[in-house]
């Protein structure tokens, strides 16, 4: 977060400027005509804000992609973390996903996503692809790939403040460099399964049943043209028997060089093989 330091003994006109820049700094909106390009206006209803930043944020077109997912129960935690870039016109992304050795025998594996369909595959593997049906995944796919993916995150920002829950703005901050307005609050999944286009509604709704609460507390950071840069949402789910316990989540998802080309493409047929 951007900071201001006070010095002792400047000029008067030096003094005034530094005033008016420090003015500027504490001000819950960016100051027109300043020369300040560091701050991000302050969205006077920050639900509304929120849950226009999915659509917008599909607009993009394409982007690069950072994720990280943390999960811990009975005090182990497995850390999951990507990269890779998304195509959003056409809904259609690609990660390449570092997994704990207990989780995998392979260090890395390439994943490519669309709303229905995650295609998996050891990286460097000139193997066929692994294909998974998200229908069948208890949650949607909201986190079984070892990350969200943003076009989900989009869509559960449908049900941000809904069911009692609330959004506030918390203050401005920068993501890889680029200012944002920091807001948290909880989201519904179930209100934004019914407020979400198809088909990440229906990815939605599995989530909503799968999830301990369907209450999820979140922070998102929007750009100057509302869009996400990064979200991070706190999710929970009963540890399968005979563990016990619960699950405890954060997932992150970060999006930079906006508009920079990518090039993704989904396996053909003949390169993919069912899961069982």
């Amino acid at each position: 977060m951007d900071t201001a330091t006070g010095r002792r003994g400047l000029p008067p006109a030096r003094a005034g400027l530094a005033g008016a820049v420090l003015a500027c700094a504490l001000a819950t909106a960016s100051c027109a005509g300043s020369g300040s390009s560091t701050a991000v206006s302050v969205a006077a209803d920050p639900v509304a804000a929120v849950r226009a930043a999915g659509p917008a944020s599909l607009k993009i077109g394409t982007a690069e992609v950072a994720t990280s997912v943390s999960m811990t129960a009975n005090g182990k935690t497995d850390q999951f973390s990507g990269t890779g870039a998304f195509d959003f016109a056409k809904q259609l992304g690609s990660i390449r996903l570092t997994v704990p050795p207990d989780v995998s025998a392979h260090s890395t594996l390439d994943e490519i996503v669309t709303p229905t369909t995650l295609y998996m595959r050891p990286t460097g593997s000139t193997g066929k692809w692994v294909r998974v049906d998200s229908g069948k995944l208890a949650d949607g796919d909201l986190i079984s790939a070892g990350y969200t993916s943003p076009i989900l995150a989009f869509a559960m920002l449908y049900g941000a403040g809904a069911a009692g829950g609330s959004v506030r703005y918390v203050g401005q901050d920068r993501v890889y460099d680029v200012p944002v307005a920091h807001y948290s609050g909880t989201l519904d999944l179930a209100a934004a399964a019914k407020a979400a286009p198809a088909p990440e509604n229906a990815a939605l709704v599995a989530a909503s049943a799968s999830f301990s609460k369907e209450s999820v507390p979140f922070d998102v950071f929007l750009d100057a043209q509302g869009r996400v840069l990064r979200f991070v949402a706190h999710l929970q789910y009963s540890a399968p028997a005979p563990e016990k316990g619960t699950v405890t989540i954060v997932s992150s998802t970060d999006l930079y060089d906006l508009g920079r080309k990518v090039a993704v493409t989904a396996p053909a047929d003949a390169d993919a093989t069912s899961s069982n």
